[in-house]
């Protein structure tokens, strides 16, 4: 009776809805660890850079498993043999889960673009934008609170154009209408 009881309750914890249905709000962010080569307009490399940037987000859930929001981002970043830079920005994002609600990992795909203010240690404040896909699994830990992991690409467009791959974690928290 005892092995019964355990089975049950345990099947019934493992259970989950997960709140990503019409209606429902998303709000979490995720932080990503980059590296990236630096080119000029003509294509030739100028330098090699790395950082982090913090995306916290805000969203809704307007049809199934696809969600609309704003994201603001933070960013540090570092040049090898040149300045580093600090920045903020804010821009829409777009999110879309391809598994069931029900699943305890699920896998998602998210884009955003997000127009940026930056400023370059030595040099003037500047006015640019980003935009930024990417993609990964997402882990349930009950029916509101998820672990996301991400692998993503990011161009930012300066004077100069910085492409990058983005590796990434985050939580979200699914809030139910």
């Amino acid at each position: 009776m005892k092995t019964l009881f355990f089975f049950l309750a345990l099947t019934t914890s493992l259970a989950l809805n997960a709140q990503i249905t019409k209606g429902n709000w998303l709000v979490g962010g995720d932080a990503t660890f980059n590296s990236s080569t630096v080119h000029d307009k003509d294509g030739n490399e100028t330098g090699k850079s790395s950082g982090i940037r913090i995306y916290p987000n805000i969203g809704h859930f307007f049809f199934d498993k696809f969600a609309v929001g704003l994201t603001p981002s933070f960013f540090y970043g570092e040049t090898k043999n040149g300045p580093s830079n600090i920045g903020y920005g804010i821009g829409p994002f777009a999110r879309y889960y391809f598994l069931k609600s029900d699943n305890r990992i699920n896998l998602f795909a998210d884009a955003n673009f997000i127009y940026y203010s930056s400023k370059t240690k030595g040099f003037s404040s500047t006015s640019n934008s980003s935009y930024r896909v990417k993609a990964g699994p997402v882990l349930y830990f009950n029916n509101s609170v998820a672990l996301e992991f991400t692998l993503g690409y990011n161009s930012d467009r300066f004077s100069t154009v910085t492409n990058r791959i983005e590796l990434g974690f985050g939580f979200q928290i699914h809030l139910e209408k």
